[in-house]
């Protein structure tokens, strides 16, 4: 789909019901439109105000094309409300008179060219180009399920999702078990899933083994049902390199979703995250730009860009741009946890535990609330070893296997100038055969230990032995 906005695009409309407004129809019915006749909906995953908008141009225009009258059979539609009225015959013959849209006056062979470049097919992630015109790819089924009430709540928990508070993950993993149970063979719905439980357990009251054991169940369920669904395959890629510490098959995996559908923002945005952990700022770069174009108006995309700015050294443009969106959104726990990482960077523990309480309030989860009130007094009695509390939970987290590595820990010790804490966790991270991928974290140890002879050695054995994947 083409991404770029029109002309002259009108009005726009955010969400399945004020799209259903324009064309005075109901909800199931646009969505049916858009799944069966290619009404013009665009995607938006992490938008403020739904995951679905489209242009008030684009929606005249596909009145007047052959998919209008297909979809207007037996349903007798009123007309826009534009006031635009289409003319609507059963045989559409391609002619070089113009035609009058929104006051633009375009011709006829240069519109149909236009309007059938754009058929595309929506998927559980975004969008991908159905080159042949007029099926899926062999083996894919249909984009929504063939139920409407399924449907909907399919495209409910899509929406719900994208809202990224503790109680819409919650509603959306509800109704995916629920489209789940009702519609089993539905890959996207699989994948779905998996995508709520990943972003559950930054947003919600989970542990990672349980949000990533389901999500990994999920995701290969549904690459099981669908080998070539995109969001299946970036849902991997997640748990490969987040978890499982995989980096090459993590690497693979958002490339064979970018290879399915390179106009999905999501695609773009999750490998973007993994680049930019891994130290490969421009490439970085260039997937975040690539998300924001297909995902314009996405917080969450907005907010891990500033944070990469972190991650490439630039401290002072990321907090900037981190401060401003705590300002904008102050409930938004991914914002205070990006600030509370780029405070203790600079060894400010202070600043670290109050924007760390911030992230844990906004998440509500009874454990991390109890972390940072330990944080909390620890600060007040000794700033200078409350990093310790922080070190002592990520080792208990370690015991119950709830944390795989011990690179974070280490990181707040070398923040901290703890060098006994830092040789400790490194020595142990070396003997047991970690692979610390992150290129930030191991960047900015090198810079505070520059010199430091048992420091430098256990890098280079905790490093990657070859670089860990190229753009």
């Amino acid at each position: 789909m083409d991404v770029s906005i029109p002309d002259d695009p009108g009005k726009r409309f955010d969400g399945w019901k004020a799209i259903a407004g324009y064309f005075k129809r109901d909800r199931s019915t646009v969505m049916r439109w858009a799944r069966d006749h290619r009404l013009p909906v665009r995607r938006m995953p992490g938008g403020k105000q739904g995951s679905v908008f489209a242009f008030e141009s684009e929606l005249a225009a596909w009145s007047l094309t052959p998919d209008r009258v297909d979809a207007a059979e037996g349903s007798d539609p009123s007309a826009p409300a534009t006031g635009v009225t289409p003319t609507i015959t059963p045989t559409i013959t391609p002619t070089i008179a113009p035609t009058t849209i929104l006051g633009r006056t375009v011709r006829r062979p240069v519109l149909w060219a236009t309007i059938l470049a754009l058929i595309v097919v929506v998927t559980g992630g975004g969008y991908w180009l159905n080159r042949s015109g007029a099926t899926p790819m062999a083996g894919m089924r249909a984009d929504l399920p063939d139920d409407p009430a399924v449907a909907a709540d399919y495209m409910t928990a899509r929406d719900s999702w994208a809202q990224r508070t503790p109680q819409d993950i919650e509603h959306a993993i509800a109704l995916y078990r629920s489209v789940i149970r009702r519609d089993p063979t539905f890959a996207p719905a699989h994948a779905g899933l998996a995508e709520a439980w990943l972003v559950y357990r930054e947003y919600g009251d989970i542990d990672d083994p349980t949000a990533y054991t389901a999500a990994r169940k999920a995701a290969e369920q549904a690459v099981r049902l669908d080998p070539n669904l995109p969001a299946a395959h970036r849902a991997l890629g997640f748990i490969n390199y987040w978890w499982i510490n995989a980096t090459p098959a993590a690497i693979a995996e958002f490339k064979r979703a970018i290879s399915l559908d390179d106009r999905d923002g999501q695609n773009h945005f999750w490998y973007a995250n993994v680049l930019a952990d891994l130290g490969e700022d421009a490439a970085a770069q260039r997937e975040y730009s690539r998300a924001r174009l297909l995902s314009p108006g996405s917080r969450i995309i907005e907010v891990e860009y500033a944070c990469s700015k972190w991650q490439a050294g630039d401290d002072r443009l990321a907090m900037r741009q981190l401060s401003d969106l705590a300002r904008r959104y102050p409930g938004d726990a991914t914002i205070h946890n990006c600030l509370a990482w780029v405070y203790i960077s600079g060894g400010d523990i202070v600043d670290f535990a109050r924007e760390y309480r911030l992230a844990a309030l906004a998440r509500g989860e009874p454990g991390l609330l109890r972390l940072t009130e330990r944080l909390n007094v620890a600060v007040r009695d000794d700033p200078a070893t409350a990093h310790r509390v922080l070190i002592a939970d990520a080792r208990a987290r370690i015991a119950r296997g709830s944390m795989r590595i011990r690179e974070t820990p280490a990181f707040f010790a070398s923040a901290m100038g703890d060098r006994n804490e830092l040789v400790a966790l490194m020595t142990e991270a070396s003997n047991l055969g970690e692979r610390w991928f992150s290129a930030s974290v191991r960047r900015r140890i090198a810079a505070r230990w520059k010199g430091d002879a048992t420091i430098e050695r256990l890098i280079a054995d905790i490093s990657p032995p070859i670089p860990a994947g190229q753009p």
